[in-house]
């Protein structure tokens, strides 16, 4: 006989209420009656709070284990350039940018976009870092995450592998004809990024784009309640900042400035110890010196021997601080290769004459 707790059970959970295991009869093979010896077994009181564990870093500060993260940002930001970065560096437990320590691991990398430019882009960190991604296993396969087959092929596979960083990227080449701005299709798309983590513990992390403005990630906004991590790449030229939007547990790591250096036929991420715009403000020494070329040599070339002279500044100082400002194009370098000497830049000379006068 039906009553009011069955259909109330059947109404919001779509199936008819597991029965009562019969006492003396072993565990039930009911699935909802395994899911809630499961759940009661989770159970914690307040006490238990205090044994459930803290964030395990994969990258320090930035990506953790058994976690989904995303990282996005526009075409030709150097987000997947920051993916095969990680990647390299958690298969190698080489520390990131330097400051970030890294925890060793296997990794998967669904490369489900540029397959084609791949190999120049790991074959240049190789030989950058004169390490192998031998701890790397690359899928050149767009696997569709909502496609019931190819979603339960990967998660065995990952299930096997157990990598620690699985990085797929991009999201929107293995979710082929989900519609981005709709939450639904996109909380099924969590959900199988999280059947993934689930059956391997790893950080899933997925390559995503930015929107139109380039400020925020594309699509719905599913993805923000779901990520532990959301991190965005921007680029200016020839410079990368790596910025983080969210962290879930800890705070929000400092901005990472990096740089593009070509390698082989491609290109690797440098570090760089400030912004470009920081890296731009001069010194007092790289003030000093610009001074004495605005009121001593205002229209010559010059020697670093005369400016070490002139300037009262140590050589090797004079040495730095000349090559600054020639690369910030402050200075123009003239004379010979054996004998090279220094000008003021017309723009530098047109724009801050009246000061040396």
């Amino acid at each position: 006989m039906s009553t009011a707790f069955d259909e109330d059970f059947e109404r919001l959970f779509g199936e008819e209420p597991p029965p009562e295991e019969p006492p003396g009869e072993g565990v039930s093979e009911n699935p909802t009656q395994v899911r809630l010896a499961a759940l009661r077994a989770a159970l914690v009181d307040t006490a238990g709070l205090d044994h459930l564990p803290d964030p395990v870093p994969l990258i320090e500060g930035v990506l953790f284990r058994d976690s989904l993260a995303w990282i996005y940002g526009k075409p030709g930001s150097g987000k997947s350039f920051v993916g095969i970065d990680w990647a390299g560096c958690v298969a190698n437990g080489l520390p990131w940018a330097g400051v970030h320590e890294v925890s060793k691991g296997r990794v998967l990398y669904l490369v489900a976009e540029g397959t084609s430019g791949i190999r120049k882009r790991v074959r240049a960190w190789e030989r950058h870092t004169g390490i192998p991604m031998h701890d790397v296993t690359f899928l050149p396969i767009a696997v569709q995450l909502l496609h019931g087959t190819d979603r339960g092929a990967l998660g065995l596979l990952v299930q096997e592998m157990r990598p620690a960083l699985i990085v797929i990227d991009t999201q929107a080449r293995c979710t082929v004809g989900a519609n981005e701005n709709d939450n639904g299709e996109m909380g099924q798309v969590v959900a199988a990024a999280d059947q993934l983590r689930e059956a391997s513990g790893a950080c899933v992390l997925l390559i995503h784009h930015s929107g139109r403005n380039g400020e925020n990630m594309r699509g719905a906004s599913a993805f923000d309640g779901a990520a532990t991590s959301i991190i965005k790449v921007t680029k200016s030229e020839e410079y990368v900042e790596v910025q983080c939007d969210k962290q879930k547990d800890v705070e929000d790591f400092d901005a990472v400035f990096l740089k593009m250096q070509p390698v082989l036929e491609s290109c690797v991420l440098i570090n760089r110890t400030a912004s470009p715009v920081e890296e731009n403000q001069l010194s007092r020494t790289e003030q000093r010196l610009l001074d004495v070329m605005h009121e001593v040599f205002p229209n010559e070339s010059v020697s670093r021997a005369r400016l070490v002279e002139v300037s009262e500044l140590a050589s090797s100082t004079v040495y730095r601080s000349v090559a600054k400002l020639e690369r910030l194009g402050y200075l123009v370098k003239t004379g010979s290769e054996t004998r090279p000497t220094w000008r003021l830049s017309t723009a530098t000379a047109s724009t801050s004459g009246g000061d040396a006068a």
